[in-house]
């Protein structure tokens, strides 16, 4: 597949993860993993779950709902125990592989459709939501001085600077929590990465800021915003990241040294030892 120009495309998902680029979700697996990880993730792709369809649809009733005709398909429960089950789940899967669209069932649609009133309610997130410049936009620029890719959810340009706009379903939208969540599932890393191909496209990005939504009723939502010092940190790590997935596109397979090697403990483990001797 030919890579866009440098700039700003509107990519459906199926073209934007095909394109043979490094992103954000894929080079966060080396902030703690090593290339022999990642090319088992890019040889073995997990099947999209349940979470992953219902945040779909509820990014795209926020973001894009023209987009739901095309982008899902709606089933009932399917017994796959059943014959009749099963050749009706084997008929939605040769819809879906023909037309690139999410299966989606009715219970998980009103579970989605909860959680976008919920954010809609928000009138800060809301204010964001209306104030859109670009909503699911893929980016192509360059990190470690070779290609790269995101897409954006929203993005809002605004007096020569850019606001990224990211919406997260999660459990708990709790400061504290999704604080967790944030450093646990690589939203500082993805916050820095946006940044650097957003700024090369438009105005220098200002700030990046999270709509995150409860999975769960009554589906608290909450906007944060990720501290420029956070993204600067992360950016460090940026071009060595961009330059180990090619590495890995390239046949690097590497995993842990094969040397013995000293098993420092953590600091929170020295400090409880430190305090059990005061």
């Amino acid at each position: 597949m030919s890579v866009p120009s440098h700039g700003l495309h509107r990519l459906p998902d199926r073209e934007y993860f095909a394109l043979p680029l490094p992103s954000s979700s894929e080079t966060k697996v080396l902030l703690e993993g090593t290339p022999a990880h990642l090319a088992h993730q890019r040889e073995n792709p997990r099947e999209e779950n349940d979470a992953f369809a219902v945040g779909a649809y509820c990014h795209a009733l926020l973001l894009d709902p023209k987009s739901i005709d095309d982008g899902f398909i709606r089933t009932g429960k399917i017994d796959r125990r059943t014959k009749e089950g099963k050749a009706e789940w084997e008929s939605v899967q040769r819809r879906l592989a023909l037309s690139g669209a999410r299966a989606i069932t009715d219970d998980q649609v009103a579970l989605a459709e909860a959680m976008a009133h919920s954010v809609r309610c928000n009138p800060s997130a809301a204010s964001l939501l209306n104030t859109l410049s670009h909503r699911e936009v893929t980016v192509i620029g360059e990190i470690g001085g070779r290609p790269a890719k995101c897409k954006a959810d929203g993005i809002i340009t605004l007096a020569g600077a850019s606001i990224i706009v990211d919406i997260k379903t999660t459990q708990s939208a709790a400061p504290g929590e999704f604080a967790r969540s944030a450093a646990t599932f690589g939203y500082y890393h993805q916050a820095a990465w946006y940044a650097r191909l957003v700024s090369q496209a438009l105005a220098p990005v200002d700030d990046f800021i999270i709509i995150a939504v409860e999975k769960e009723p009554p589906h608290l939502c909450a906007v944060y915003r990720i501290p420029a010092v956070t993204i600067t940190a992360a950016d460090a790590h940026l071009d060595r990241l961009a330059d180990t997935w090619w590495r890995v596109l390239e046949g690097d397979r590497s995993g842990y040294p094969t040397t013995i090697e000293n098993l420092e403990p953590p600091a929170w483990w020295l400090t409880a030892q430190e305090r059990k001797l005061t």
